[in-house]
């Protein structure tokens, strides 16, 4: 008996379909493969057991974390890129700090038994004596300017607002025909001074770029 030749056809489908063939990629061979999304690369941070810093720029935000548990918060009033921002998410490692204020050295005692005149004991420094204005600058050419957004002097208030615009004059004169680029962020002083402090060379960050401007219409998020 002869069979109809929509059965041989039918056939040769389902023979096709059994044949093992290479999976389907979204990226052909000569596609670049994405950018990483930064909800991973802050997993790969949170796996070590050094603390690291998120810089959000899509929420106006800056965290201190440790293994992802959130120690600290820095809500930020303002951040914005001088020269060209940054386009995906990057970690950064902080290289140094400007100016460099580190707590006083404590002198051990002494096991002679001469005599020596008594000596005032140095005080070590505490937050408070961190500035409130500064630069953190990392090994992959980005520079983090730091400033206080508002300061309860007048007097104070105009030398802080002179010395931003000096820096971001020299900022703007280095990122001319350079690949180095700067991105400044506005704070409260005192949340300044405690981001001064809570930063250790060689620390992680983790720098997320977004909306540079500050929206109104959106609450800042609070500790």
């Amino acid at each position: 008996m002869s069979l109809h030749p929509a059965v041989f056809c039918l056939l040769g489908v389902l023979l096709l379909t059994l044949v093992p063939g290479e999976p389907c990629s979204s990226h052909g061979p000569g596609q670049p493969k994405a950018s990483p999304h930064p909800i991973g690369q802050e997993l790969q941070l949170a796996k070590t057991k050094s603390p690291y810093v998120v810089v959000d720029t899509t929420k106006n935000i800056v965290f201190l974390k440790a293994r992802g548990i959130p120690l600290r918060t820095f809500p930020l009033t303002q951040a914005e890129w001088i020269g060209n921002p940054l386009v995906h998410s990057t970690v950064l490692h902080l290289k140094t700090k400007d100016p460099s204020v580190s707590p006083l050295p404590i002198t051990p005692p002494s096991d002679s038994s001469s005599e020596s005149p008594l000596e005032e004991p140095s005080t070590p420094l505490t937050v408070n004596d961190m500035p409130n204005r500064y630069e953190l600058a990392f090994q992959e050419n980005l520079t983090i300017l730091v400033q206080p957004h508002h300061l309860p002097s007048f007097w104070e208030n105009l030398v802080q607002q002179v010395a931003g615009w000096g820096q971001r004059v020299a900022a703007r004169m280095v990122t001319w025909g350079s690949s180095h680029q700067y991105l400044v962020v506005s704070l409260d002083p005192a949340k300044a001074q405690a981001l001064y402090w809570a930063t250790i060379p060689p620390m992680t960050c983790l720098v997320i770029p977004g909306n540079s401007q500050p929206n109104k219409d959106r609450p800042l998020i609070q500790q």
